[in-house]
C-alpha cells in the first residue's frame, strides 16, 4: 500500500513518476475512475470547497503536482516525495500499448497536440480528441454538453482520456462523469495541453528544482497567472501562520 500524507483533509498520494507509469500500465480498464493532480492553488481551494476536497479524496490516486506540495511534504516526514508531472507521464504513456482520448482546451490546440504526438509517437494509439464547452466552476455536474460528449468517449472505449482544461474545473468534472463510463481512467493534466501543444514552453529542470515554476510561468501569461499567485501567496502565508502556532494540519498515515 502506498503512503499518505493528510494536507488540510486532502489526502495525497506519494508516488514517484516511475510508480505511477507502472501503475497504469498494468492498471485494469475495465475498471473507471480518475486520477487528479492538485498543484497547490487547487489545494488552496480545497481548503475552502468541500466539493472540490470531496473530489480529491475519492479520486484512484490523487498525486503531488509542483514544488511546494513536494517540499510541504518533506517537511512532514515524507522525504521521498517527488512531484509528478502529467506531462512526463502523458509522454511515458503514448510509448505503450494504452488507448488514448484528450479531453479539453480547443480545436486548434487539440489539432497541435495529435500533429506533435503522431510525429514523436507513430506507435501511440489516439482514439479521439474533443474540446469541451466553456463552463463555469458551479454548472460543471448540469452541463448537458459535457454530458454528450462522455458518451461519445464512452462508445470509443479508450483506456485513459487525458482532461485539460483549468483546475480544479477538471477535478470536479472527473469526480461527476467517470461514472458514466463503462472503463477507462480520467487523469486531470490540465496546462499540460498546452505544452503538448508546443504553444507553451514547459519551465527548464533548474527553475524546477528551485521552485520557480510559478514565476517562469507568471511571466509567460501574467494576466491568468495572477488571481492564482495571488490566492497561492495568501493560502501559503496561513500555512506559515499556523506552523508557527503548532496548529498546522499536516499528519503521517
Amino acid at each position: 500500500m502506498q503512503k499518505q500524507f493528510n494536507f488540510k483533509n486532502v489526502k495525497i498520494d506519494l508516488l514517484n513518476v516511475k510508480a505511477v507509469e507502472h501503475f497504469l500500465i498494468n492498471y485494469n480498464y475495465s475498471d473507471k475512475g480518475y486520477i487528479c493532480l492538485p498543484d497547490f492553488y487547487t489545494l488552496s481551494c480545497a481548503n475552502k470547497s468541500i466539493e472540490i476536497r470531496n473530489a480529491l479524496n475519492h479520486s484512484i490516486l490523487t498525486l503531488p503536482d509542483g514544488k511546494p506540495i513536494e517540499l510541504l511534504a518533506k517537511i512532514n516526514g515524507f522525504s521521498e516525495t517527488e512531484t509528478v508531472s502529467g506531462f512526463w507521464l502523458c509522454k511515458r504513456l503514448l510509448n505503450s500499448n494504452i488507448t488514448h482520448f484528450f479531453y479539453g482546451t480547443n480545436e486548434p490546440i487539440l489539432e497541435k497536440i495529435i500533429k506533435n504526438i503522431k510525429n514523436e509517437f507513430p506507435n501511440s494509439k489516439i482514439l479521439g480528441y474533443k474540446a469541451p464547452p466553456q463552463v463555469e466552476l458551479n454548472n460543471i455536474n448540469a452541463n448537458i454538453k459535457i454530458d454528450q460528449d462522455i458518451k461519445f468517449i464512452k462508445e470509443l472505449k479508450p483506456d485513459i482520456i487525458w482532461i485539460g482544461i483549468s483546475s480544479p474545473k477538471q477535478d470536479l468534472l472527473m469526480h461527476y462523469f467517470h461514472n458514466k463510463l463503462d472503463r477507462g481512467i480520467m487523469i486531470g493534466i490540465g496546462g499540460v495541453f498546452d505544452y503538448l501543444a508546443g504553444v507553451v514552453k514547459i519551465s527548464p529542470e533548474w527553475i524546477k528544482k528551485l521552485s520557480l515554476r510559478w514565476l517562469y510561468r507568471f511571466i509567460q501569461d501574467p494576466k491568468r497567472f495572477f488571481k492564482k499567485n495571488l490566492s497561492n501567496f495568501s493560502f501559503l502565508s496561513s500555512l506559515i501562520l499556523e506552523r508557527f502556532s503548532k496548529n498546522i494540519d499536516i499528519s503521517k498515515k
